[in-house]
Order: structure tokens, then sequence, then C-alpha cells
């Protein structure tokens, strides 16, 4: 595939990879006014097998025990994020499971790009991997020093989900929930979808 200088900026091939990853990796960053509503009016879709029946009620409030109810779900989190966000209270997010934190597979990538890139290494200290599952979760502590275990669900998470059936939707509203519990705490996120930034610049310099 070919290497990037850090000298001479990135060839034409660098950059139209680069274009290519970056509407991956800014999935979402919002403010949390936004995105807040966003998620409220996508839980009238029903979505989440169980894993919560809306986030809000038609009059637009939490449901009554939704504090405590994610209290317990996202266990640890309130806690955690502090430690890991920016100045601005923003944080970087990914997910992996089992398959994917195994020695050599996508979460060693997805981090040696962050050391390998230019300005990018310290960025790891803002960097939360949502693990799906206990074992994944095992393998990022290796690794990582800001790692959160997702356990918000009784659906395997360790493997992956054909598109569109039921245990992909609990997946994708699973991470929703997740999104939006990051909001309700105050902080604002960059969700990445393990693509990598090897031998670019900081993206925040240019984007936030």
């Amino acid at each position: 595939m070919g290497t990037l200088s850090k000298r001479n900026g990135p060839g034409h091939l660098g950059c139209f990879l680069l274009g290519a990853l970056l509407p991956t990796a800014f999935l979402l960053f919002v403010d949390s006014d936004r995105a807040g509503a966003l998620l409220s009016s996508m839980s009238s879709l029903g979505l989440g097998n169980g894993l919560r029946s809306n986030l809000t009620s038609h009059g637009g409030s939490a449901p009554a025990g939704a504090g405590e109810d994610d209290q317990v779900m996202f266990k640890g989190l309130a806690e955690l994020l502090p430690r890991v966000a920016m100045d601005d209270r923003t944080v970087i997010i990914t997910s992996v499971n089992d398959a994917w934190a195994q020695p050599g597979s996508l979460l060693d990538l997805y981090l040696d790009s962050f050391k390998n890139g230019e300005d990018t290494a310290h960025l790891l200290n803002h960097l939360v991997v949502v693990a799906l599952d206990a074992r994944g979760f095992d393998r990022c502590k290796a690794v990582h020093p800001h790692c959160y275990h997702l356990n918000a669900t009784s659906v395997d998470m360790s493997s992956a989900k054909r598109f569109m059936s039921p245990d992909y939707l609990e997946l994708v509203w699973t991470k929703l929930v997740f999104q939006q519990r990051v909001l309700e705490l105050g902080y604002n996120f960059l969700f990445t979808a393990r693509s990598f930034f090897t031998k670019t610049r900081n993206f925040f310099d240019n984007y936030l």
C-alpha cells in the first residue's frame, strides 16, 4: 500500500484513503443537546428487544426510574469519563469484541495507528475502548488503560452479527443507548469505527 511521508505530506493515494476513512471515523461528533434530541426521537422506533422500551416518555422526559437504571446498566462509566476526557469534555470512543481484540487483530492495529501517527499518540489518553464481551474486555485491559465493559444486553456480542438480524439490531441499539448515556453525563464524543490514523496529523487540529 506504501507509506506516507511525515515530511512531504501524504501523496495522492494517502489523500484518497484518508478521504475515504474520515467519513467513517467522524460518525458522530455533536454536542449533547443535538445528539440527545436525535436519540430521543429514535427511541420511538421501539428497537432494543427489551434493552430499554423507550429512552424518553412521550412528553420528552426520562421514564420513571431511568436514572437508577442507568447507574446500574452503566456502572463505573461516570467515574471513568473524567479521567479520559479532554479539557472540553470530549472523549474518543471505539468498540471491540473478543474477535476484534485478539493479539495482532484490529485493536492492536488501531492503537498502533495512534502511536505511529504525527502528533496523535497523546490522543490515546482520551480514548475509551468499549468492550462488548468479557474476553474482549480482558484483552483490552492488557493493551490499553481506558477500557469499559458494556454489559447491557444478554446477547452474545463476541462474534459477528448478520446485518439487520435481531442480534444486530440489539447491538446497534446497545451502542446508541451507551452513547446517549455519555451525553447525559455531560460529555461530547467522537465515535470511531476502528479506522486507522497511521502517519496522519492530529485530526483535531483541523476539525475541532
